[in-house]
């Protein structure tokens, strides 16, 4: 059964009169109230390096926030001063347990900033399969693949037969930066369509990203195991 889970996610602003800010955690409301804060292993792998400054302080900070969540003390706000500030209460519908749910939301606003060496990159094994299909026997003759070599988008499919071009970003809705690509590559072609893949849960039409696309040329599909992948290609190869 689908339970309604309440999450806040904790940012923190390195500059004080800055509306810059990072992701550093995430807490649920609801439930038991658990939280999953940045690891200092992991804030040391993080890629937004421009934005966080001096790496020592910047550790200092997650050491900070990781006693606070120790002792349930994250929503005192007496301890956040400027630096500090929640996000709105937000929501997310899931059958999975709770600790599951955290993981994913945590993943979703601040994982995908995490470097690690054994950390695998998803979107290139998912682009290497894409291509090694689109070029097989049972699709070669039907569609043509671009990847992000020749395009904007992390690839390009055309029918072959239909003369429609799908531009396709794997992705999620819930991560900005994904959603802003898509707005910023979006072109006033009426010969095209414009694909989220790998996608977790739907278009929310309140996202005030979304609101520059429009809709009707928007999809989602699950876009992970090779079955999935075959069958974004069938349909557009008809």
């Amino acid at each position: 059964m689908r339970q309604i889970y309440t999450y806040q996610v904790i940012r923190y602003f390195p500059h004080i009169l800055s509306d810059e800010f990072i992701n550093v955690g995430v807490m649920l409301t609801s439930g038991k109230g658990k939280n999953r804060i940045l690891k200092e292993d992991e804030a040391r792998n993080m890629y937004c390096s421009a934005l966080i400054g001096e790496k020592k302080k910047f550790l200092g900070v997650i050491e900070y926030l990781n006693e606070l969540a120790l002792d349930h003390r994250l929503l005192e706000g007496k301890h956040y001063f400027h630096n500090f500030r929640f996000s709105e209460e937000r929501k997310s519908a899931s059958e999975k347990m709770e600790d599951e749910v955290l993981e994913e939301i945590f993943d979703d606003y601040i994982g995908f900033k995490i470097q690690t060496e054994n950390k695998k990159d998803e979107k290139a094994e998912i682009l290497e399969q894409s291509i090694k299909l689109a070029k097989s026997q049972s699709f070669r003759n039907y569609i043509r693949l671009r990847t992000n070599q020749s395009t904007e988008f992390d690839f390009e499919v055309e029918s072959i037969k239909k003369h429609i071009i799908h531009h396709s970003i794997v992705g999620k809705m819930t991560v900005k930066h994904d959603v802003t690509r898509m707005v910023m590559a979006t072109r006033d072609n009426n010969n095209s369509r414009y694909d989220f893949l790998n996608i977790s849960g739907k278009i929310n039409p309140e996202n005030q990203y979304l609101k520059k696309l429009e809709h009707n040329f928007v999809d989602t599909y699950p876009y992970k195991e090779k079955e999935q992948i075959a069958h974004y290609l069938e349909l557009i190869a008809q």
